[in-house]
């Protein structure tokens, strides 16, 4: 008799009836051998359908963390089609098992698909934090290091390099720093914008000044990534530049500005950031609201470490260097007011 398991997959493979969320999590934390069945059975199905039934796996498991669809997921990373190749890797963004890195390296530098070896180019990118964490083996590390430093080498297909680029970031070396400058000095905008991006997720005080000079580029985009990026390095001089850009005229650029307002923190931030929770713009305010969150979480973890400090200008005087006193005497009394435009 069979499974439930194998029921779900043949009501899913033998009808052509609109796949249904509810039938799909009966597929939910399989063994090993149904999930090597799953993978051959699937094959049977037209490539449309396959790519539906995967992707509707992948937005099951951002929303439900409870469901399990990894042994699935690393089931289709041989699969003919690219596509579900490809909305496999995205699949396993959770899944932080060595032989995970191993197939996802094989997938970048052997794969004959581009949007196939961009997908694993970018989810190596949590194995290479873990790295730095010494969370995975060395020699595992050493190899996702090399692989990603090959594809960048290639200085082929842009979107593919530059999310290499965006993984080996977490390095904080000279070599890394290089392969960044690299990027930034490249021809294509995306290109720039992916090492902006970088800057960022490196947490090296070296890119500061690019990171602030970014916040006031042309692009949307590049200020969306400078933004980010002086967020994820808590980087105090942003302070005034990144509250400008609350009102900017986009409004991605303006929700990135509120989150990295939140991760900079000080007196200044904290003003901006709840007057916003009271914006009129639903978006602002749920990002408003976020950052408040964040900024008492970080603020409640560093008092357990801070004694004795009556000012709180003094945890940030430091950080401030370079920005004209008047400056700050200006924006506090700005912001103290009435000025700030709720959009």
């Amino acid at each position: 008799m069979a499974s439930l398991f194998e029921q779900t997959v043949h009501e899913i493979v033998g009808s052509d009836c609109e796949l249904d969320d509810r039938l799909i999590e009966g597929l939910s934390d399989p063994s090993r051998s149904e999930a090597k069945w799953f993978g051959a059975q699937i094959r049977g199905c037209a490539p449309a359908r396959r790519r539906d039934l995967i992707q509707r796996m992948v937005a099951i498991t951002e929303r439900r963390f409870e469901v399990d669809f990894c042994l699935l997921f690393r089931a289709c990373l041989e699969d003919d089609d690219p596509v579900v190749r490809r909305l496999s890797i995205e699949g396993l963004w959770e899944d932080a098992r060595p032989d995970v890195a191993r197939r996802l390296m094989a997938r970048l530098l052997e794969d004959a698909d581009v949007g196939v070896r961009t997908a694993a180019a970018t989810a190596l990118g949590r194995f290479v934090f873990m790295a730095e964490c010494e969370e995975i083996d060395a020699e595992l590390a050493a190899r996702i290091r090399v692989a990603l430093e090959s594809v960048i080498g290639e200085n082929g297909d842009v979107d593919l390099v530059r999310r290499a680029v965006e993984s080996i970031a977490f390095v904080n070396d000279a070599k890394t720093r290089a392969i960044i400058e690299d990027a930034y000095a490249h021809e294509s905008q995306r290109m720039r914008e992916s090492a902006v991006f970088a800057m960022g997720r490196s947490a090296d005080a070296y890119w500061s000044d690019m990171v602030l000079f970014e916040l006031r580029a042309v692009s949307p985009a590049m200020r969306y990534e400078a933004a980010r990026a002086a967020g994820e390095m808590m980087l105090r001089a942003a302070v005034l530049p990144v509250i400008e850009l609350v009102e900017d005229p986009d409004a991605e650029v303006r929700a990135m500005a509120v989150w990295a307002l939140g991760q900079i923190g000080g007196k200044q931030a904290r003003a901006v950031i709840e007057r916003l929770v009271k914006s009129d713009d639903e978006a602002m305010a749920v990002a408003a609201e976020e950052a408040l969150s964040e900024l008492e979480f970080v603020q409640g973890g560093l008092e357990m470490f801070v004694h004795e400090v009556s000012d709180e200008e003094a945890l940030y005087a430091d950080d401030l260097d370079g920005v004209d006193d008047e400056d700050v005497e200006d924006i506090t009394d700005e912001w103290d007011g009435d000025a700030l435009r709720l959009p």
